[in-house]
């Protein structure tokens, strides 16, 4: 971050200083200095650009377009052309660019379509086919990472480059630690009743070698994830569901003394945060229940969290977060599509559209789950590595943050629909390594 950028505007909101953060800083990985005296701006140093209606001598003109200054949420109607070949929005005639940057990366990064009436999916979710990016064929693009690497190549020179920031987290959402043990007496009787009426011996087998302690769980594969990535010196995140069982959360118990043993184990190794449960995007009590009781089996605090189901509502789950003490989410992004939901592939803070106000919770984008690819799409395991292998350059040449979302039951490959899975990961975090 060696370049400085002075920003010139007579107006000041926490919208422009939000997005001048998400564009400049937190994409183009530069220092921003702002400026509401002109005579200050013309004694500044750096890159100077002026973010008014009217051009001023020797500094980049960025024409507003509007967005930064209203106060309220409205239907906005925007429509897509091309600037050098990068799909742009928010279009001036006025200034040395075609369009206002900054209005454009507020809008994508503040989710600001997700506070407006949508047609919500099976679990209440702002599904990828609503949104603004899919409708104009950026969805697969980290746009604003895209604009912020043109205008450095543009403002700061052609050698600006942005790969030497480029990291790779492989995390883990844990919805269901074991297959068979630590699910308490009264599921695992159903459950060996189940095997017996359906005469699935072969299942009934493992579970029985599982419950023994004569075989390792299937989804206990977490040794072989830390092997796999130690090779690489890849870093790990788990995010464990550790809620009461209910129809969407079918973890173990919360109180089994064989989670908590593995529990501990995963945090020698790795960073453990929470994955609140199904209601938990509307229920803040849940939440605390499950941050708490997963504290104390940790013994430290948490302050990672992503959504199971990816549920969330704009703006009140992540104040729910904030509240009880996350600092860090990592729900951003889609179950049903790999994509850049909010068109960022670098950490940036939270902004509330209802408050007007930039809160501290950094939001980590990620950029598919494996799930997408054999649960939502239906495809094997040899076509999804090949689309998966897409990624890592595209997020590298932009200095993103690449993060991955896997399942630990995905390594157990017990189930049809994971069987391969393991050679997928494998060679994936190889094309992944920084």
């Amino acid at each position: 971050m060696d370049a400085i950028i002075s920003l010139y505007s007579a107006q000041d909101t926490p919208r422009f200083r939000w997005a001048s953060k998400v564009l400049f800083t937190s994409a183009m990985r530069v220092k921003v200095i702002h400026y509401s005296d002109l005579e200050a701006f013309s004694s500044a140093e750096g890159i100077k650009i002026n973010y008014s209606p009217t051009p001023i001598e020797d500094s980049v003109h960025i024409s507003p377009q509007g967005l930064l200054w209203e106060k309220e949420l409205v239907d906005q109607e925007f429509y897509c052309t091309t600037w050098e070949e990068l799909p742009i929005f928010c279009q001036r005639s006025m200034g040395d660019l075609p369009f206002d940057p900054l209005a454009a990366a507020f809008f994508l990064a503040s989710r600001y379509e997700e506070y407006l009436p949508f047609i919500a999916d099976q679990h209440g979710r702002f599904p990828a086919s609503e949104s603004f990016a899919s409708h104009h064929g950026f969805l697969e693009r980290p746009l604003i990472n895209e604009w912020a690497l043109k205008i450095g190549k543009l403002w700061i020179g052609a050698q600006f480059e942005l790969k030497q920031y480029y990291t790779y987290t492989s995390s883990v959402d844990i919805d269901n630690l074991f297959a068979y043990k630590g699910k308490g007496a009264l599921r695992t009787m159903g459950a060996i009743a189940g095997d017996i009426t359906q005469l699935d011996f072969k299942r009934l087998r493992a579970r029985l070698m599982a419950l023994l302690g004569v075989q390792r769980d299937p989804f206990d594969t977490f040794r072989k994830q830390r092997n796999w990535n130690k090779k690489h010196q890849i870093s790990m995140l788990y995010f464990m569901l550790f809620a009461e069982f209910g129809r969407n959360d079918r973890n173990v118990s919360p109180y089994s003394t064989e989670a908590a043993i593995k529990l501990r184990e995963i945090s020698d190794w790795s960073e453990v945060g929470i994955h609140p449960s199904y209601a938990s995007d509307s229920q803040e009590l849940f939440v605390s229940k499950e941050l708490n009781n997963l504290q104390e089996v940790l013994r430290q605090p948490v302050r990672q969290s992503r959504q199971h189901y990816l549920k969330m509502r704009m703006p009140h789950t992540f104040r729910t977060l904030l509240d009880l003490g996350i600092t860090h989410d990592h729900s951003m992004g889609y179950a049903e599509v790999a994509g850049f939901r909010a068109s960022l592939v670098t950490p940036f803070t939270f902004y509330d559209l209802e408050l007007e106000a930039e809160l501290p919770l950094v939001i980590h984008p990620f950029v598919f789950m494996d799930t997408t690819y054999y649960m939502y799409q239906k495809k094997g395991p040899k076509e999804s590595l090949e689309q998966m292998k897409n990624w890592p350059e595209k997020v590298k040449e932009v200095g993103g943050e690449l993060i991955t979302v896997w399942h630990n039951r995905t390594f157990g490959e017990i189930e049809p629909d994971t069987q391969g899975w393991v050679q997928v990961y494998k060679e994936f975090i190889d094309a992944a390594q920084v």
